[in-house]
């Protein structure tokens, strides 16, 4: 059953143009070490009707390669996957891994949990084909913003099914709690100010009740520890969501789980594509060391904490 929405033009003309900006992966990044193929395209089936993936395949093929799920963000409106070729580019190169980011559906042609259940279908689908040039058992999830959301609701749902849990899970400035709307931040103009948050919540939470379930706000899960799999968490001390972040972090190890967190002093919400290429590639160095260190080490101890900054505010 789908929530009618309260009326609003505004926000309507929004999303309208908001599901319609293609934003492209950032430029003047270093090449990969070994020229990658072209991405293509696949059609990945759902319960809700196939979806589009772009697929970003590593420069030699080999059937054991690690499997990324890369899930962007767009503030459950816009819906153009390639915006992380950036990210999937290095992953393919550094890892030998084959990167699919789907064009999962959004708000507001589509509401909650309609995206939640195409990334576990979408998961579910990586794991089970066989003969397509990666290893289901090697799953890594990775997510920016809403994606980081959804890259744990994943786990959320592989837990409830009684299925392993992926590898290991990357959370770019995570959401976890889409009942807020309430965030804010010491900088003048924040990416995601409290209209964003509105403007979100309008366009695929419309149902204020769901808001409050574990899969909507995941920071609501009392459980939530015990499906996540070693996780880094990527924060910007400007965002509005890095409390949001911090919370998350101290909730997983607090459960045990094997959790590192960075936090990019005076970087906003979009540091992983914005103007700082320092920043960026700081971002993607990060990503997929810990992917490398979890596929070489799958006996690392969950209750170790590697970072040694006590406020984890490591700057660069």
């Amino acid at each position: 059953m789908t929530a009618r929405r309260p009326l609003s033009p505004l926000f309507w003309t929004l999303a309208q143009v908001g599901s319609r900006v293609r934003a492209g992966s950032p430029r003047g990044l270093p090449e990969p070490s070994t020229p990658l193929p072209a991405p293509a395209e696949l059609q990945i089936p759902t319960r809700h009707g196939s979806i589009r993936a772009v697929v970003q395949r590593p420069a030699v093929d080999t059937e054991d390669a690690p499997v990324v799920l890369q899930l962007h963000g767009g503030g459950f409106v816009n819906r153009y996957p390639e915006q992380d070729l950036h990210i999937a580019r290095v992953m393919a190169d550094r890892l030998g891994a084959v990167v699919v980011l789907p064009d999962y559906d959004t708000g507001p042609r589509v509401q909650y949990p309609v995206a939640e259940e195409e990334a576990y279908d979408v998961a579910r689908w990586l794991r089970d084909e066989e003969g397509a040039g990666w290893s289901g058992d090697r799953l890594l999830l990775s997510g920016v913003s809403a994606g980081a959301k959804l890259a744990i609701n994943v786990c959320q749902q592989l837990y409830a099914a009684s299925l392993p849990a992926p590898t290991a899970v990357t959370l770019v400035v995570p959401v976890t709690d889409v009942t807020r709307t309430d965030r804010t931040s010491d900088i003048r103009r924040p990416a995601i100010s409290p209209f964003v948050q509105r403007f979100s919540g309008w366009a695929y939470f419309p149902d204020t009740v769901r808001q409050q379930e574990p899969l909507a706000s995941p920071s609501r899960d009392s459980a939530l520890p015990e499906a996540m799999p070693p996780t880094l968490v990527l924060t910007g001390g400007d965002d509005t969501l890095a409390p949001e972040g911090a919370e998350l972090v101290a909730q997983l190890r607090n459960g045990g789980v094997h959790t590192e967190h960075h936090v990019f002093v005076g970087s906003d919400h979009d540091f992983v594509a914005g103007r700082d290429r320092a920043v960026i590639v700081e971002t993607l160095d990060r990503l997929t060391d810990f992917f490398a260190a979890q596929l070489s080490r799958p006996g690392l101890d969950p209750s170790a904490d590697p970072d040694p900054d006590p406020d984890e505010r490591n700057v660069r």
